[in-house]
């Protein structure tokens, strides 16, 4: 029996045989078969894994990878050490503080549940990253008429992470940056940093050359204020190296894993309420241009193992009821082949 005929044969014997196929890590030869791969696999009190693999080799080379990092990896913290703790309002720059521009109102405050409800706009991916408090003020300058023209926003978001993750949530390859005394993205009308707990975002009513050099000047006088150095979350270390620049996300939930990632298979690990998730984007071939058909791999680390076992049975056992017949990998890992899973 050769060929897809033995892939089918050995496909459905593991279907057949339901547990065994993962107590007996059943080898699957299907290292070179092309596809749209995800694979998973958990170490400790982590779960790891491969989404839009192209291949079963490229995504297991991964997966070694990032095991081979939890393996060497020493005990990283779990809680973030914060030095700078004063309420948004109080980081606002006053007037004087930036050479011929002013507040053109009164700064205003939203706390806990209340962001943004008497505006169109919506709060909820601020909630998805621990939302606390917001502050908010608009500036203006004579020599561009009497109105405002900058919106500056103060965000904190409890912790260093939660910061770090809904910045990057706007993060993208090729994305324009400035060194504020941290690395501020340029989109658009927006310059956007965290820094510490705080997630900072200065919008400019208007496209002109001296709106852009205020809001960079509002973003320096502002992370000067914020003692915390420059940092990402260690568990980014986990990760492969080799990223595509810029594609680094962190995540705390299901729901804002898929407002990252709209592609993602129906089945993905369930995260829980205390779960911390890191990923980023890695071609599939050094001569891909388009960063969108990379694929993604992801860390998640649980509470403890108890709690990364049975979120693992949990995605297991949804993978099996969906009728995915899925492989095993050379590392036990589990294979699906989501070109052939129902939708």
């Amino acid at each position: 029996m050769k060929g897809k005929s033995k892939r089918i044969f050995q496909r459905l014997r593991c279907f057949l045989f339901g547990m065994p196929l993962f107590l007996s890590l059943m080898l699957i030869s299907c290292s070179g078969e092309q596809g749209d791969w995800t694979a998973v696999q958990q170490e400790g009190e982590y779960i790891y894994g491969v989404w839009h693999s192209t291949t079963v080799k490229k995504a297991e080379k991964s997966l070694l990878q990032v095991v081979e990092n939890i393996k060497s990896a020493s005990t990283l913290p779990i809680k973030d050490v914060v030095q700078t703790t004063i309420s948004p309002e109080h980081l606002l720059p006053d007037d004087g503080e930036l050479l011929g521009w002013i507040q053109s109102r009164a700064p205003s405050t939203y706390e806990g549940q209340t962001l943004y409800r008497d505006r169109a706009a919506a709060p909820e991916l601020y909630y998805a990253y621990g939302f606390q408090r917001q502050a908010e003020v608009e500036y203006q300058a004579p020599q561009f008429g009497s109105k405002p023209l900058i919106l500056l926003e103060i965000f904190d978001m409890g912790t260093p992470k939660n910061a770090f993750g809904i910045y990057n949530f706007h993060i993208y390859p090729q994305a324009k940056f400035e060194w504020v005394g941290s690395k501020a993205m340029l989109s658009g009308g927006y310059l956007r940093f965290s820094k510490g707990r705080y997630f900072i975002q200065i919008e400019g009513y208007e496209f002109a050359t001296g709106i852009r050099e205020a809001m960079v000047v509002l973003a320096k006088a502002i992370a000067a204020e914020i003692k915390d150095p420059p940092s990402e979350p260690q568990m980014l270390t986990l990760l492969p190296s080799n990223k595509v620049s810029g594609s680094i996300k962190l995540f705390r939930s299901n729901w804002t894993l898929r407002q990252i990632y709209r592609t993602l298979p129906v089945n993905v690990p369930q995260l829980g309420d205390t779960a911390l998730g890191v990923s980023a984007r890695y071609r599939n071939s050094a001569d891909s241009a388009n960063w969108m058909d990379a694929q993604i791999v992801f860390i998640i680390r649980f509470s403890d193992t108890s709690a990364a076992e049975s979120a693992y049975t949990l995605y297991r056992d949804s993978v099996m009821k969906a009728a995915v017949s899925p492989e095993v990998g050379a590392n036990g890992a589990i294979l699906v082949n989501e070109h052939s899973a129902p939708q």
